[in-house]
Formats: C-alpha cells, sequence, structure tokens
C-alpha cells in the first residue's frame, strides 16, 4: 500500500475514532453514574449548530469554598487572576435532598463523588461560584421556549405565579457528568412536552 493511502486511512480513523469515543465516554456515565438532583432555573438561547437548549442556572454552583490553589504570599504579585480548574466534592443534602458542593479540591479524588469544575481564583481567597460541565440541555427544535415558560415566574392578572419547582438529574461517574433529564413539576419534561 501506498504510504499516502496508509496516512489517509489513519487520519480518517482517528477522525472517527474520537467522536467515537466522546460517545462511549457519555453513554458509561449515563449507565454507570451516581444519581444527583441538582435544583435549578432556565435561560433560553439557541445554537445554530447544535440546536435548541436550555442553559440551566444550578443552585450548586453559588456556594464559598476555600480556594483548593493557595497561592504562597511571595508570590501575590507574580500570579494574576484567572481560570483554576478543580474537583467539587458532592453529597446529598440531608433537608432537601439535592445535591451540594461540600468543597473544592485541586487534585482528583480517590473515592466518593465528584465533578470537574472551572471557577476564578483570586489569589487564594474564598472561591463563590463554579462553573458546572453540564449547563446546557438540548431539546428538539421548538421546545426550548416552552420549557423556559414552565419554569419561569409569570405575572397573571396582576400576580406573579411562581414557576413549578424544578431540578436536574444528573449522573456523575469518575469526574464526568451528564444530565440524564429535567424534571419540573415532579415530571419529566418529555412527558410535558409530549402533552403539548
Amino acid at each position: 500500500m501506498k504510504r499516502s493511502t496508509v496516512i489517509f486511512l489513519a487520519v480518517a480513523l482517528a477522525q472517527l475514532g474520537v467522536p467515537a469515543w466522546m460517545i462511549v465516554q457519555h453513554e458509561r456515565v449515563l449507565h454507570e453514574g451516581e444519581v444527583f438532583k441538582f435544583r435549578t432555573a432556565p435561560i433560553d438561547p439557541r445554537d445554530p449548530f447544535r440546536g435548541e437548549y436550555v442553559i440551566l442556572n444550578f443552585d450548586a454552583s453559588s456556594g464559598s469554598w476555600p480556594d483548593p490553589h493557595p497561592i504562597p504570599d511571595h508570590m501575590t504579585d507574580q500570579i494574576p487572576y484567572g481560570q483554576q480548574r478543580s474537583f467539587a466534592l458532592l453529597s446529598v443534602s440531608d433537608t432537601s435532598g439535592y445535591a451540594i458542593i461540600t468543597g473544592l479540591v485541586a487534585e482528583e479524588p480517590t473515592s466518593g463523588a465528584y465533578i470537574t469544575v472551572t471557577h476564578y481564583g483570586d489569589l487564594g481567597s474564598m472561591v463563590e461560584r463554579v462553573e458546572l460541565p453540564f449547563e446546557r440541555f438540548y431539546l428538539q427544535e421548538g421546545d426550548g421556549a416552552t420549557t423556559e415558560s414552565m419554569m419561569m415566574a409569570e405575572m397573571v392578572d396582576g400576580e406573579i405565579r411562581q414557576p413549578l419547582p424544578a431540578f436536574a438529574l444528573v449522573r456523575v461517574f469518575h469526574g464526568r457528568a451528564v444530565i440524564e433529564d429535567l424534571i419540573i413539576g415532579g415530571r419529566s419534561i418529555h412527558e410535558w412536552l409530549n402533552e403539548q
């Protein structure tokens, strides 16, 4: 076989292999991951390339945790404010049953439930917000606006109608996380949308 043919086949296999591996990892999290409920509220944008989705704003992403990337006092003038990657330790709140972040660590844990998050460090201070790796929930075209309206407060006859409580069922496995379903008022979003 010609060298150019071998190179072409290798590149083609790599281009097919990378997406296939990503799909396998995603499915593994869905099948083997531990389930956590994350309380949420939505924002509804569109992505022209990937479709319609709801950005979910999770209560668990806000808190107050010591920055796991301490900066020595003698170096504070040399290291700028910047994005950090950490591992968020997960637990379930005894009072609400929803997932909470109990702390941030710099090294990947060897046990327990955790997810990889990013945050902005400010020279060893407290971290008050993290970016969770599962903030988008993709929907069928046209379902984003319906989902958003179900989850947002609205004015009805001069009174504010509160939305139904909502949370995302998230599977967590070895630091990876995948949203399995969006639950509104105790029912799957798919049940609600099928009734529309």
